[in-house]
């Protein structure tokens, strides 16, 4: 039971209780209440299916982009957008439009509307806009030329697409087409170097994933045609590379480096050969997912040169090269600008370790952990590790749980430090009790808390779960998936204090 005295109400004690919307999101509710009986109401009784209209003087064309996007999100959340509405939204002073949302509104009719009326639009997304015709859109856009951004994700992009962009829409920074239609042959129309076409010449990133037809020659193109990229995804980016680099070698040439930050898209594990050469070719590479057993030896000192890696993630497939060798000594090289770290299949994880080696970590993902081990343990001060993680996720092997007497004690002391903590996932730890639990909250009331999930977590029980509620965080999602000693009665009573409270916190337990 939650007891509050009159001094615990005056310091405002977390979760967030609920408090009054804001002036702007209720004129929103009101314009979308109303829209069809008041705002559009003219339109619709006197015009709309009888003309076509190039401009149209509207209510809504003082609205600014951002709020024309809140309205138009908000009819679609309510299932009531409809192509009249866009038909009055979509005005001449517009610099950024977002579509996706609303894909089922959006036909060659209403693209056309952009086309005609939207000539200082910056930013266009369109993504899973699939009833548009590739005609409509490639005319669309070459009335667009001041476009910096643009998603057409998922939706019938063609070369001839690829070739009006590369023609017309030359300041773009920002190009998504994956799950397209293109081809190699689009790639050359939108990078140019070929047909005359000047190209995409600032583009600094640019998604081609999920499309069969772009080959590494494609991929090879792009990369020389594009000096200024810093982000290109696509499986064969690194292959493409390592190519490149061994034609240059062949020439007698030294390979220019590339800007690219990435080395891999959608957790496609990077190849040896790319490891090979990675320092060479990017050197300012900023994530990278490799295999555990890659890290020894020529690969694992030119990773180590990568002085601007942010974000690292290792799958440990085998125990060749354990985490106190090759991901130890990485580690320790790199360690200190890793903001994001990401482990799967570890068996001796050593989270002093981790913690000595990346002080400015941030997230923090160890999945399908099989075991821990921590090396003098009576020497570190848990609370001066972790001192910037605001994101942890842990899950272990349901086989090891029972196994593994260190684990409980690693879980506190990266629990313990994470003082700027603000999301939690736990995953089949046994070992995380109650006494654990009150352990931590004496040394960290986690104040920035937002999210925290147990799952599969049975010796943890509803009376902990209550304790969080009454401390002084900011909770707003509260998670208890499987856990055997969270009943039902616990969940109906801190339903009833959220309720009781005016908490914004949203719980979900099974």
């Amino acid at each position: 039971m939650l007891l509050y005295n009159e001094e615990q109400q005056h310091k405002n004690i977390m979760p967030q209780r609920g408090s009054p919307e804001t002036l702007k999101h209720l004129s929103i509710v009101s314009m979308a209440t109303h829209m069809d009986s008041v705002w559009a109401a003219d339109y619709i009784h006197n015009y709309l299916d009888q003309y076509h209209f190039m401009y149209i003087i509207g209510p809504f064309d003082a609205l600014p982009s951002h709020l024309i996007q809140e309205l138009i999100e908000f009819l679609v959340q309510k299932r009531q957008l409809g192509r009249r509405h866009l038909h009055l939204m979509i005005h001449q002073h517009l610099e950024s439009l977002h579509l996706g949302k609303c894909s089922s509104c959006m036909t060659d009719a209403v693209i056309k509307l952009v086309q005609i009326r939207c000539k200082k639009l910056k930013k266009l997304d369109l993504s899973r806009c699939n009833r548009l015709t590739s005609y409509a859109m490639s005319i669309a856009l070459s009335y667009l030329p001041k476009l910096v951004y643009l998603n057409l994700y998922s939706t019938n992009c063609t070369d001839e697409v690829l070739g009006t962009i590369g023609a017309i829409c030359v300041q773009l920074r920002d190009l998504n087409i994956c799950k397209t239609h293109v081809t190699d042959k689009g790639i050359v129309s939108l990078c140019g170097g070929g047909n005359g076409i000047h190209g995409c010449k600032k583009l600094l990133s640019l998604d081609v994933s999920f499309n069969p037809r772009v080959t590494i020659n494609g991929v090879k193109h792009a990369l020389r045609q594009l000096p200024n990229l810093r982000q290109l995804l696509h499986n064969d980016v690194c292959d493409a590379l390592v190519v490149l680099h061994e034609e240059a070698f062949k020439e007698g040439k030294t390979t220019t480096p590339y800007q690219l930050r990435s080395g891999t898209v959608n957790d496609f594990v990077v190849p040896v050969s790319f490891l090979e050469i990675v320092d060479l070719v990017c050197p300012n590479l900023e994530y990278i997912f490799v295999l555990n057993e890659n890290l020894e030896g020529d690969v694992l000192q030119h990773i180590s040169r990568l002085a601007r890696l942010r974000n690292l993630s290792v799958s440990c497939t085998d125990s060749v090269v354990p985490f106190s060798e090759g991901l130890m000594s990485l580690l320790a090289s790199v360690g200190r600008g890793l903001e994001t770290l990401t482990l799967y299949g570890y068996d001796d994880i050593d989270v002093i370790a981790i913690g000595q080696s990346c002080p400015n970590l941030k997230t923090l993902t160890l999945e399908s952990c099989h075991g821990f081990k921590l090396e003098h343990p009576q020497t570190v001060i848990p609370t001066a590790l972790f001192g910037n993680l605001k994101s942890l996720r842990l899950g272990v092997e349901v086989i090891s749980n029972t196994l593994e007497p260190t684990l409980p004690n690693s879980l506190k002391i990266v629990l313990e430090g994470g003082r700027q903590i603000e999301n939690i996932e736990i995953t089949n730890v046994e070992g995380f009790t109650d006494e654990l639990f009150r352990q931590v909250l004496n040394q960290n009331s986690f104040q920035k808390l937002r999210e925290f999930a147990l799952i599969d977590c049975n010796n943890i029980t509803g009376s902990s779960m209550f304790e969080l509620l009454e401390g002084k965080n900011d909770l707003q999602r509260l998670v208890m998936l499987n856990c055997k000693e969270v009943m039902r009665r616990d969940y109906d009573q801190m339903m009833k204090v959220v309720a009781s409270e005016h908490f914004q916190l949203d719980i979900t337990w099974t």
